[in-house]
């Protein structure tokens, strides 16, 4: 009779304070944010303006060794495609250096396997906001090659019309063939 009592009384303390709770809940409260906004990057992204140029250039990167390995495979390609993804003296030389070696250098399909930001400089205000200016970025990356060779790179990507994502170009690739990745900063 006492647990009948006890689970009753249990039960009537419960549907209490579920009434109680639902007669007590405040009216929703209505988020205010400041008028400025917390980032001024892309629209939407709360990214760093450090990781925002990171991605994009890891993109950039991926596209140039993509089209690298294109144009030493095809000796029809066109090397004016390397235009889109390097730039400078770096890529007048990308161009001879195609020209000249395309049957010997086949290296067939290149892909980034891992990738270490090693120094950037990315162009930003006393309050962390991206401003107009020069932006570069070094990277160490690792490169698997179709011939089961895995090989450490070393590009520098410039991007002249930051905070354009869109500007980013590979201005120098250190990348000795043969070194294994394990020499990077993975």
């Amino acid at each position: 009779m006492t647990r009948r009592i006890a689970a009753l009384a249990t039960l009537t303390a419960a549907m209490c304070l579920t009434a109680s709770c639902s007669i007590l809940t405040p009216e929703p409260v209505t988020l205010e944010t400041n008028s400025g906004p917390t980032f001024t990057g892309p629209p939407g992204s709360g990214k760093s303006p450090e990781q925002q140029a990171g991605e994009a250039a890891l993109v950039k990167v991926n596209e140039y060794y993509t089209v690298l390995a294109r144009l030493s495979a095809d000796p029809a390609a066109n090397p004016a495609d390397l235009d889109n993804v390097a730039a400078g003296n770096f890529l007048q030389s990308t161009k001879r250096d195609i020209t000249a070696h395309r049957i010997e250098a086949n290296a067939g399909e290149i892909k980034v396997l891992k990738n270490t930001i090693t120094r950037h400089n990315i162009p930003i205000d006393e309050n962390g906001i991206p401003t107009p200016g020069t932006a570069t970025i070094e990277m160490d990356v690792c490169l698997a090659r179709t011939t089961d060779l895995l090989e450490l790179g070393k590009p520098i990507l410039t991007n002249t019309a930051w905070p354009d994502p869109a500007g980013w170009r590979v201005t120098a690739d250190y990348t000795l063939p043969g070194t294994p990745c394990n020499a990077g900063l993975f």
